[in-house]
């Protein structure tokens, strides 16, 4: 247990589409973290669109709901916000010894990415340098979040009465977690061919939500590649409610009884059979969206053969998932939970089955 020598408690916020997490946390002074206390609930419909929060008092509402109702009493939060508005983009920028880099970088925004540079809050990073055709370059990682999304999370802490620390983007979130040692059984790998060229130093991380899925590669453990899919976990329980004419909630229980798994040849369940034909015409419609992200990241950002895959959120929980991503594309897929992340504890009297939730909002308190 974490509990000696805490430097900081956090609460941290991470408001999705479909839920609001809220997690209680204590932060020791090795940077390991014990969660003392999280809520989850529904997020208020119509609330958040195009990743503002477009009915602040609504989604403040409930946070404080959750907050009062599990007892939480620190005021420091940090809040992580919805992924679907955040911009990312690769650059090579030339090396230019008598330039300034801001500059250099505000140069190339305005030539590759369609923002308004005063409406956005930017961020980057150099990723290395490198030569092109002879020439010194950097190759830089910029982030790009209009400044109303980043007020409209400021507001709701505000509206709190909270102490805000800050704001942060599920890309970040991410990376923190992953610069850690994930204790996964790397040998238990089924469908990849050994010999296949894949790069060790570079991986993906793969966040199924539910309105989203949300694609991290680092490499050296640097995040260097960010995309927002729009499809999530509740698009999965849309179409198996059309195609068996059945209650949202009967078809997510459906999707977690069979999952991705074929019925056996010698059962006759046309429920299991249309279940299975459903989710895999969706997966692989997803995984080929996945399967193009790799290959844009490895030909356009100059990045390499991705080594292996780590799904996390609770989309990742689908029965049959990691097999069947690591069968169709020919690269090892570990499942990760949020205790599976070296350095984390959680208070053994709280609810473990939704710890893949927690991913976000325990990852921006690092």
């Amino acid at each position: 247990m974490l509990f000696p020598f805490m430097k900081n408690n956090f609460l941290s916020i991470d408001v999705g589409f479909r839920n609001i997490k809220v997690v209680e946390v204590a932060v020791n002074r090795s940077n390991e973290v014990f969660i003392k206390n999280f809520g989850i609930a529904s997020t208020p419909l119509n609330c958040i669109k195009n990743g503002v929060i477009k009915n602040v008092d609504a989604v403040s509402s409930e946070i404080s709901r959750i907050i009062r109702e599990n007892n939480m009493k620190v005021k420091k939060s940090k809040i992580v916000m919805s992924g679907t508005s955040i911009i990312s983009r690769v650059f090579l920028v030339d090396k230019v010894k008598d330039k300034d880099l801001d500059t250099v970088v505000k140069e190339a925004i305005v030539k590759n990415m369609p923002i308004n540079l005063e409406e956005h809050k930017i961020d980057y990073k150099v990723l290395q340098e490198l030569k092109e055709n002879g020439e010194d370059k950097l190759k830089v990682f910029v982030t790009a979040v209009r400044k109303n999304i980043i007020n409209s999370y400021i507001d709701v802490l505000f509206e709190l009465g909270l102490k805000p620390i800050s704001v942060d983007i599920p890309a970040n979130s991410t990376a923190k977690f992953f610069n850690r040692d994930i204790k996964v059984n790397i040998d238990n790998v089924k469908y990849v061919n050994p010999n296949k060229n894949l790069n060790k130093d570079a991986f993906a991380v793969i966040d199924f939500g539910s309105e989203t899925t949300i694609i991290n590669i680092l490499r050296n453990r640097i995040l260097e590649f960010n995309k927002v899919i729009l499809t999530g976990s509740s698009n999965l329980d849309e179409a198996i409610a059309k195609v068996l004419n059945k209650s949202i909630i009967d078809s997510e229980r459906l999707k977690k009884l069979y999952g991705i798994t074929p019925p056996p040849t010698y059962e006759s369940n046309e429920e299991h059979f249309k279940v299975y034909k459903t989710l895999k015409e969706m997966v692989d419609k997803l995984i080929n969206q996945i399967y193009m992200c790799l290959t844009f990241y490895e030909a356009r950002c100059y990045g390499v053969k991705v080594g292996k895959i780590f799904i996390i959120g609770g989309g990742s929980l689908l029965k049959g998932l990691s097999d069947y991503m690591e069968q169709t594309l020919q690269i090892p897929v570990y499942p990760v939970g949020l205790l599976d992340i070296d350095g984390i504890d959680i208070n053994k009297n709280l609810n473990g089955e939704k710890l893949n939730f927690l991913v976000n909002a325990v990852g921006i308190t690092l």
